[in-house]
């Protein structure tokens, strides 16, 4: 059952970002090439529908689209686990497909050779909820809260495909179980000090496709 979100109260759950790695140089690369951009909405979706299905499909439920990225949150539970395995494998499907196709076609997606590089932001918190009405989305929930800061700022650490945690979402039952490296640390923004972090040992589940060291456009 998926979590309930209230209209003016808050709530505890995982906030879960889920972004495309170094999607400026990605977007110049593909504004400079011969398709001049074109497609790469579509190129964004595709990548994000695997992640959206992926938490609705464990109980939570995505809140916001940014861009090349995507918040949710997901209730306390195994679905979490369950979620970043999903994600994880989504990815690898899409980077394999686009390994195979770019043998033969090498200009498609050539601003993302070997397929693209996700990360996912993970913290564990309470979180505040209102509404907010625009005239074309209508209204939507709003949540703000300390966990969904924290997952957004640990997501500037790492490179490649990752998954990333926040310290009070690492010593959950639901993840401290597995296999983590950590904890490692970042610094924050200005007066903010520095965000200690986990990384969930998923190197028997990424698959990063075939790309060239010096594209810098694949890492990040």
């Amino acid at each position: 059952m998926p979590i309930p979100v209230p209209d003016n109260s808050p709530l505890q759950a995982y906030a879960v970002i889920v972004d495309i790695n170094r999607f400026a140089p990605m977007v110049r690369d593909a504004v400079d090439g011969w398709s001049g951009g074109q497609l790469l909405a579509q190129f964004t979706r595709d990548i994000l529908s695997g992640a959206i299905s992926a938490i609705e499909d464990h109980e939570g439920e995505v809140i916001g689209i940014m861009g090349d990225a995507i918040f949710g949150i997901i209730p306390q539970g195994p679905h979490i686990y369950a979620a970043c395995v999903t994600i994880a494998k989504t990815v690898d499907e899409v980077s394999e497909y686009f390994s195979l196709h770019q043998q033969e076609f090498p200009q498609d997606w050539h601003y993302v050779p070997g397929g693209p590089s996700l990360k996912i932001c993970i913290e564990f918190g309470w979180m505040d909820v209102s509404t907010i009405t625009t005239r074309y989305l209508g209204t939507q929930k709003l949540l703000i809260g300390p966990a969904i800061n924290y997952a957004s700022r640990i997501g500037r650490a790492g490179t490649g495909n990752r998954c990333l945690l926040g310290p009070t979402a690492a010593h959950m039952p639901d993840l401290s179980r597995y296999s983590l490296r950590g904890p490692l640390s970042i610094g924050g923004k200005d007066s903010e000090g520095e965000y200690t972090y986990y990384e969930l040992d998923f190197s028997e589940v990424w698959r990063e496709g075939e790309r060239s060291l010096n594209d810098e456009s694949y890492w990040g």
